[in-house]
């Protein structure tokens, strides 16, 4: 008997998978030179009460190494105008520490959100889970922070950034 459960194939699950638009995000965790902002769209909200969010990272993200350090992370939700934000922390040569100033702005609770996003969520991690090669973050969200929708809403949809 066979007990193994069958597995898609990963260029097939992506074909399928990029028919689904997702929101863009730009996770960041700790703070002066320890900085970290990485793109992301893996980002669901889990429930609203308690608040929480979940969203995933790969294993070998530097993000993920401070969130771990730090037990907290910040979620920007991008506006419709913010497409070269997104490519920008989505680069492996994307700025961190000190050079993140510029973009970000830092709210009470003390998160940097992305100057222009549509809002902002302030999460204190209260599990990590691995699964294949990523690792699953679930924050608590502690505060958040409304931005202008004037813009819309940045989507991931067929390999392309698109507004809605």
């Amino acid at each position: 008997m066979n007990t193994q459960t069958p597995q898609a194939h990963p260029p097939d699950l992506r074909s399928v998978m990029r028919l689904f638009p997702t929101g863009v995000a730009v996770l960041t965790s700790g703070s002066g030179a320890e900085a970290v902002a990485t793109t992301v769209n893996s980002l669901i909200s889990v429930t609203l009460d308690p608040p929480t969010v979940l969203v995933s990272l790969h294993e070998t993200s530097r993000a993920g190494r401070v969130v771990d350090a730090t037990g907290g992370f910040c979620l920007s939700l991008l506006s419709g105008g913010q497409e070269t934000h997104a490519r920008l922390f989505a680069a492996s040569d994307k700025p961190r520490g000190e050079a993140l100033g510029p973009y970000f702005t830092t709210t009470p609770s003390g998160c940097l959100v992305l100057r222009g996003a549509l809002g902002g969520l302030t999460c204190e991690t209260t599990s990590v889970r691995e699964e294949g090669d990523h690792r699953m973050y679930t924050g608590r969200v502690s505060a958040t922070h409304l931005g202008d929708p004037a813009d819309g809403a940045l989507l991931f949809h067929q390999g392309r950034m698109v507004t809605a």
